[in-house]
């Protein structure tokens, strides 16, 4: 029989909402996924690709550049153009994130969930918005994956491709959510498992609907995947380094112990004094049974 505890590696700081922190042992593959996906990997990944799609990653990005919605099921390409590739567009996720975000903070009585939806939408905007007029890569339509040979005045919204703005979306705004839910409910570690799956399946949806429709390069939506997971790790980073702190509390508020009510600022009332004559004797009934 294996011995359980050789699959933990490492202990893992978990920052609640009202400051409190509790360690928690975690698998050797939680670890490894949180090294990859750290902050100083995520931008070194970015750096390199954007490197990589400048020029050396031409080739790809043309041999991947075909009319596929002509090819293969053309018949698809309306269901997909109108259903499958808006599910990471802001007219689909911005609602969900704000109705999760106005939930939690209306529910747990906090500002902060809604402040974090916020920040995570101001930063992959930002971020992206920035790279995206700084590098001015035309779109496949213009068929020429260089960069700085596009911009915003000579072609418009075909002049400025790189990163995918919908590939960054899948993975911040959808890991967001994920992310909320994780530390403002109680949602079992099983559910939070499968929303994180659904998160993959939403960012490779969005990666074949663009390659399907010829809206991106390869190298766009590797870039945008790299920048949404760099927006959402930097904001879960802001959160857990100012954890909120805990409220007073209120004379009456009340507090659930042993399946009861009771009101907290109660004071306990000590139990009376046994009678002289019961003294030195045990008590049959268990429920008043005292320790001599």
């Amino acid at each position: 029989m294996l011995d359980r505890t050789d699959t933990r590696v490492a202990s893992a700081v978990r920052v609640a909402p009202d400051g409190r922190r509790s360690t928690a042992p975690v698998s050797k593959f939680t670890a490894l996924a949180g090294l990859l996906t750290s902050l100083p990997v995520l931008v070194s990944l970015l750096i390199f690709i954007t490197v990589l799609a400048s020029g050396p990653l031409h080739g790809l990005d043309r041999a991947l550049n075909q009319p596929w919605s002509e090819m293969i099921f053309p018949e698809w390409r309306s269901f997909v153009d109108d259903v499958i590739d808006p599910i990471a567009s802001q007219a689909v996720v911005i609602p969900l994130l704000a109705v999760t975000a106005i939930v939690l903070s209306v529910r747990r009585h906090t500002w902060r969930p809604l402040m974090i939806a916020t920040i995570t939408e101001i930063g992959v905007v930002g971020m992206v918005g920035a790279m995206k007029v700084i590098i001015a890569r035309p779109s496949p339509v213009l068929e020429d994956p260089s960069f700085f040979h596009g911009g915003i005045f000579n072609h418009g919204g075909y002049g400025i491709i790189y990163p995918s703005g919908h590939a960054a979306q899948s993975v911040a705004l959808y890991g967001i959510i994920v992310f909320l839910l994780s530390r403002y409910t109680a949602t079992t570690r099983k559910t939070l498992t499968l929303l994180s799956v659904g998160v993959a399946v939403i960012a490779a949806l969005t990666m074949v609907s663009s390659i399907y429709l010829g809206w991106h390069w390869s190298t766009d939506l590797v870039a945008g995947f790299l920048t949404g997971g760099i927006v959402l790790r930097a904001v879960i980073y802001i959160h857990d380094m100012f954890p909120e702190r805990p409220r007073p509390a209120s004379p009456d508020s009340y507090s659930l112990r042993q399946g009861a009510y009771r009101l907290s600022s109660r004071p306990t009332q000590a139990p009376a004094p046994a009678p002289a004559m019961m003294r030195g004797f045990e008590v049959r009934d268990p429920a008043r049974r005292t320790a001599r």
